[in-house]
């Protein structure tokens, strides 16, 4: 009996649609060698260049710890954001295909460059809840001078 009230439970529980979430809103987490940094705002560029193709066919997605500043010149802040805020900068290419990763946190920052291919990085859309919903995530990358993940849901505005 147990067995049939948890299963009817767990159904009940991935029946109910999630709680959409305001648009220009992130939730997750940045991890710098084992360092949590929450992931709070989010933003997204539509028809940024894309550094391979040399088109304006990518979306730049900024994943950030705090608000940027009203005035912020957001195509310019593809590898590096304002001092003293952390986060993470994707580039998405019409396909849906990450691009483009940069990292900013408290000791430094991290920029992947342009890149084709690479299965660190994963982007997954979800259409119909704001203009550029879904998630993004990496694997553990290691560099040489530090280890991060992230694994952030965000509702982007887009610009």
């Amino acid at each position: 009996m147990r067995r049939v009230l948890c299963a009817v439970v767990a159904v009940a529980l991935a029946a109910v649609p999630a709680v959409a979430m305001d648009a220009g809103k992130a939730e997750g987490a940045l991890m710098i060698d084992g360092k949590k940094i929450e992931l709070t705002h989010a933003y997204a560029i539509s028809k940024h260049k894309n550094q391979l193709s040399g088109k304006n066919d990518n979306t730049l997605l900024i994943l950030t710890d705090q608000p940027l500043p009203a005035d912020a010149k957001l195509h310019d802040l593809e590898a590096t954001l304002p001092d003293g805020t952390n986060g993470v900068m994707v580039c998405v290419d019409k396909d849906r295909r990450v691009t483009h990763v940069a990292v900013q946190h408290p000791a430094g920052m991290f920029d992947g460059g342009f890149f084709e291919g690479v299965e660190s990085y994963e982007f997954h859309q979800r259409k119909g809840e704001g203009p550029f919903a879904g998630s993004v995530s990496s694997r553990r990358v290691t560099t040489n001078t530090m280890k991060f993940s992230y694994d952030v849901t965000f509702n982007a505005a887009m610009k």
